[in-house]
């Protein structure tokens, strides 16, 4: 029983250190526009690879920094619906 609640203690911790060392965390714009004016610099792009690797076909007006416009299409490119909600079962109900 104590190694089960070993592994779910760690499991999270290992989760955690691995996307950090990644660079893909997933952040806000609020989170990557560290001096809060508006824009994301390119400097401030290299907290995720993603947004590093694309930061000038994300800059569409060319201007050297992304605003929140070009932020927000970017990452909602590909997506032409919004997700789909997930049903939650109730307690002690059958599986489908």
């Amino acid at each position: 029983m104590n190694s089960k609640i070993l592994i779910l203690t760690l499991s999270p911790g290992l989760f955690f250190a691995a996307g950090l060392q990644a660079g893909d965390a997933i952040l806000t714009f609020e989170e990557m526009d560290r001096d809060s004016n508006g824009s994301i610099s390119v400097d401030e792009a290299k907290a995720t690879n993603d947004i590093a690797n694309n930061f000038e076909q994300i800059d569409a007006n060319g201007n050297g920094s992304i605003n929140i416009t070009e932020f927000q299409k970017y990452m909602g490119k590909g997506r032409n619906t919004p997700p789909e909600e997930m049903e939650t079962p109730e307690p002690g109900a059958a599986p489908y």
